[in-house]
């Protein structure tokens, strides 16, 4: 008796563990092609939010960018929007294994048809499959890198013709860039880009950062070791006017760190960083050398700066460098020579430079919030940068004639 009770015990649970594993199947398999070969890393963003059901709208966003995952994620979740994100995990200069079946046509119109709105960030070559099929979903191309980073050489004049074309002819698809310079980069390489928002990002640091409580203060100017000027030029100035500081190594734990010294110093190495906002809402006061400056160090052979073409471009570091853009140049301590810096740290009231970056992020926010309320439609568009004819000196495009007079 009792063996046969302890029989229809293991039967019983047998078949649940079978009706559990059929049910999975089934969820599973509206996704099957998205996870063919490991394609894709569908990851749900979200948190438990209270969603406006009137407003009941989808977004698929893809990128392989922490910082931009992040960002979009805080937009979603104050917007009341269904954010899934995807990472592609193929290497950055292939194309997805659905490309040799049909071009991704198949996976492209699943997407298509499953989401109201889908962004593509980070790695702008990803949107590859979105320009050559046919999508009648609302597609943004969110520029916060230059739009062909790290394509294959072999590909790339086919990418600029399907991207330059797909931007004038495709009124489904708005353009997004996260800094001045993106556009601007897109035409030094034969894509004009007439309309475009520019929407930097909101600053938020991670919640895994934010957990962590840091009580002690630094008197010191933090270094972030980072690039050869931080290690090789910063430290060795600062030691030289004997001014205190400390180097911190590329995981240094967040601004809620760097907001506990008296300031951050940064010779830049790109011509924008995410964790420029990120440090402003945060009340990481930095340091930074004037343009003037800038130009002199940057002429070191050693000094990381990929853009330094910028330099040769009328008013191109304060038209297209974050650092020396008119919108933050009240933000940022400039120092003109390594001299005059223990004076400008002696004198400056740090504290007034924090109260300043964090007003000015909380207005930022609203502003970022209502831009992107108009890109994904829920607000009339009023603030889309339009441009009858190129912004740089180029004379060659893949998407635009120009006339000789």
């Amino acid at each position: 008796m009792l063996r046969k009770k302890g029989f229809l015990i293991k039967t019983l649970i047998l078949t649940i563990i079978i009706l559990i594993l059929i049910i999975a199947f089934n969820n599973n398999s509206n996704n099957s092609e998205i996870n063919k070969d490991n394609f894709l890393n569908k990851i749900n963003i979200n948190k438990s939010i209270n969603k406006d059901k009137s407003f009941n709208k989808s977004i698929i966003y893809f990128s392989r960018h922490d910082g931009t995952i992040g960002n979009f994620k805080t937009i979603g979740e104050l917007l009341n929007f269904n954010v899934t994100v995807i990472s592609p995990s193929y290497r950055f200069q292939d194309r997805p294994k659905c490309f040799l079946e049909d071009k991704c046509k198949n996976f492209v119109n699943k997407i298509c048809s499953q989401y109201d709105f889908v962004i593509v960030s980070d790695i702008i070559p990803d949107s590859y499959i979105f320009l050559i099929n046919e999508c009648q979903t609302k597609i943004i191309l969110e520029i916060t890198n230059r739009f062909d980073v790290l394509i294959d050489e072999k590909n790339k004049i086919d990418f600029y013709e399907q991207f330059g074309k797909a931007i004038i002819e495709n009124k489904n698809i708005t353009v997004v860039e996260n800094n001045p310079y993106e556009v601007f980069y897109a035409c030094q390489n034969g894509i004009f880009i007439p309309n475009y928002y520019l929407i930097r990002p909101v600053g938020f640091a991670p919640d895994e950062v934010l957990a962590k409580k840091y009580k002690i203060s630094h008197e010191e100017i933090a270094i972030i070791d980072r690039t050869d000027q931080d290690s090789g030029v910063s430290s060795r100035q600062l030691k030289k006017y004997k001014i205190k500081h400390r180097i911190l190594n590329k995981d240094y734990g967040g601004p809620l760190v760097l907001a506990n010294y008296k300031a951050l110093i940064i010779l830049p190495y790109q011509v924008s960083i995410m964790k420029m906002m990120e440090n402003f809402r945060y009340g990481v006061v930095m340091l930074i050398p004037t343009e003037k400056l800038f130009r002199e160090l940057s002429n070191d052979f050693y000094y990381e700066f990929p853009e330094k073409d910028l330099k040769d471009v009328p008013n191109g570091l304060s038209n297209y460098m974050e650092w020396y853009n008119k919108e933050f140049k009240d933000l940022f301590i400039y120092f003109d020579s390594w001299e005059e810096l223990p004076s400008i740290i002696e004198n400056t009231d740090f504290s007034k430079y924090k109260k300043k970056e964090m007003n000015y992020m909380k207005k930022y926010e609203e502003k970022a919030i209502n831009l992107w309320a108009q890109v994904l439609d829920i607000i009339p568009s009023k603030d889309k940068i339009s441009d009858d004819q190129p912004i740089c000196d180029n004379k060659i495009f893949y998407n635009y004639n120009i006339s000789i007079e």
